[in-house]
């Protein structure tokens, strides 16, 4: 008898020590996880340091920050590095700061992409200052540097939209440095935006025809004949609604604010082969979704050639 419980001592023990060994090791990789993720949004805040000398112009009245035509895109790493500076969930800071809208391919506006937008005029404005400056979306901390360095401004700078923005009347001095630290935060970007709407869509460019979307418009408007972004993205709130979709992209954010989600997603992001595809798919996309009255269909299209490109 006494051989036999010690037998069984020894195996319960065995299984303790087991278990403890499994446990140990998965409390060193959410350790270095956690480590890892403070680090990465480290990094970028360093990066946005480098020879950081652009200063908006004293006539400046932030026009960016509040006009619904200048779409800023954010992305649920934005929302994660934000969460902690206000102290604020990133499920409240998406539906408090954020909606989900359109934005025109280049090549043919009949296709848009779906895409999570700041609101405007931008919540984290106060007259002409950014309350969130340090840590605002990556899209703020790179406008108009990078579309500098991109030889961009030229052609901003003749469009109705930014006629009002002063710093794109002159050039604006950009260091070598400053110059490799923004291509490098828009490689970064890239790779977040293509995982973040993978994790929620299930595809890292989710392409909606609007043809189905611009019928029903002129239905409800039938003297209307030009309708804007906003217009869409009213009716695209609609039958993401009724189909469900949104109901299951607002469950997937609602977990976020569990420090193991976000590591599960940071996990993601470091994986090279998984981002490759991600990123091939997001500038090379398959698949146009139509919005039906209760459901989403999904469409093999061939949208290349032109490439879809994304600023």
């Amino acid at each position: 008898m006494q051989t036999q419980n010690f037998s069984n001592l020894t195996q319960i023990s065995f299984q303790l020590r087991k278990y403890s060994r499994k446990d140990f090791v998965l409390y060193i990789h959410k350790k270095q996880l956690r480590t890892m993720l403070d680090s990465y949004f480290q990094h970028k805040a360093d990066l946005a340091d480098i020879e950081c000398n652009f200063l908006c112009p004293d006539d400046c009245n932030a026009p960016g920050c509040w006009m619904d035509d200048v779409i800023i895109e954010v992305n649920l790493f934005d929302l994660i590095k934000l969460s902690p500076v206000l102290g604020t969930p990133v499920p409240v800071l998406f539906s408090q700061y954020c909606r989900l809208g359109l934005l025109n391919c280049e090549f043919n506006s009949r296709y848009k992409r779906l895409l999570i937008k700041l609101k405007k005029p931008c919540l984290f404005l106060m007259g002409r200052r950014c309350l969130v400056h340090d840590s605002k979306p990556l899209n703020c901390f790179l406008f108009p540097e990078y579309q500098q360095i991109k030889g961009l401004l030229p052609e901003l700078s003749r469009n109705p939209i930014f006629y009002t923005f002063p710093c794109l009347k002159k050039p604006i001095v950009v260091s070598d440095k400053r110059n490799n630290a923004l291509k490098v935060l828009r490689r970064m970007c890239l790779r977040e935006e293509a995982l973040s709407y993978y994790y929620l869509f299930g595809v890292s460019s989710f392409i909606v025809d609007s043809k189905p979307l611009k019928k029903k418009l002129k239905r409800n408007n039938p003297k209307n004949r030009v309708f804007s972004l906003q217009d869409y993205d009213r009716l695209l709130h609609e039958k993401l609604k009724s189909s469900g979709f949104f109901e299951s992209i607002m469950e997937k954010i609602s977990i976020l604010d569990e420090r193991t989600s976000k590591e599960n997603l940071f996990e993601k992001l470091n994986d090279s082969r998984m981002m490759r595809r991600l990123l091939e798919e997001m500038t090379r996309p398959q698949v146009v979704h139509r919005l039906e009255s209760e459901h989403i269909k999904c469409l093999k299209r061939n949208l290349m050639p032109p490439a879809i490109v994304f600023m």
